[in-house]
């Protein structure tokens, strides 16, 4: 399939240095992910594989949605640090850039001046273009590195998908699934397993913890007020979800991403 367009949205960035030899953070996100290990380096493995290492000076590559198990590991005077960027890729209108292309995991570290620089300007540069460039051109090693699937989404199934994360904040019954994609509960369960390989209310569930896991890392918001703002009723059902696919309490969770900060 040809690319016929390219929309970088929703960049977010940040970068952290100090002494986390072995600590170890389970996290997934609505974005993709693209983190330097600058000094140090990273074990990382995607959805249960097998860890593997980054290269001091070179990245992981996370797709949005992908459960990341990390272990940081110290470089030289017994610190590490590392740099990160997070993006929404839309390819073609359509196709978020997992869905478009195979991503490998690592990116070599014969890039790092590149990927340090590129980085660097989407982190600090106050010029909006200068961000944007950047992120494209960051997008291009990206591609470079990627192969386009042999297959993809069906169409229902992106409509369905698209649907959720605009209106996951909001009451999202199964009947209300199959009316807005025409078919019947039993056709939307299979279109879920065969695209997803999981079942409707597992599949908004996930964006909705997600989505979480964004406001409990970059926002004071509380935990009851955070559930709420994802779509859950509950809070004590939020902090069991949430528990049981992080392994981290929400309230632990915040604490570990910010020790890592550094805040």
């Amino acid at each position: 399939m040809e690319i016929k367009s390219i929309d970088i949205k929703n960049i977010m960035s940040g970068s952290q240095k100090g002494n986390h030899e072995n600590i170890q953070h389970i996290k997934s996100l609505p974005y993709l992910s693209v983190v330097q290990s600058v000094c140090g380096y990273y074990e990382i493995g995607l959805d249960g594989e097998i860890p593997r290492a980054t290269e001091e000076g070179g990245a992981f590559v996370a797709p949005a949605g992908a459960m990341q198990n990390i272990t940081h590991h110290n470089g030289a005077g017994g610190n590490m640090e590392s740099q990160w960027v997070f993006m929404k890729i839309i390819i073609n209108d359509l196709f978020d850039f997992q869905d478009f292309f195979d991503i490998p995991l690592l990116i070599s570290a014969k890039y790092k001046e590149k990927l340090f620089g590129l980085i660097s300007t989407i982190r600090n540069s106050p010029n909006i273009c200068q961000k944007y460039a950047a992120a494209y051109d960051l997008t291009d090693i990206l591609i470079a590195h990627s192969s386009i699937k042999n297959t993809m989404f069906n169409n229902t199934a992106i409509f369905l998908k698209k649907h959720i994360e605009e209106h996951y904040s909001e009451k999202i019954t199964i009947e209300d699934l199959a009316n807005v994609a025409f078919c019947s509960i039993q056709n939307l369960y299979r279109i879920f397993q065969k695209n997803f390989q999981i079942s409707p209310r597992n599949y908004i569930n996930k964006i909705r913890l997600e989505k979480a896991s964004v406001l409990l890392e970059n926002s004071g918001r509380s935990v009851t007020e955070i559930s709420e703002a994802v779509g859950f009723d509950d809070p004590a059902y939020f902090s069991k979800l949430f528990k049981k696919r992080y392994q981290l309490s929400p309230k632990k969770y915040r604490e570990c991403t910010q020790f890592l900060k550094g805040q």
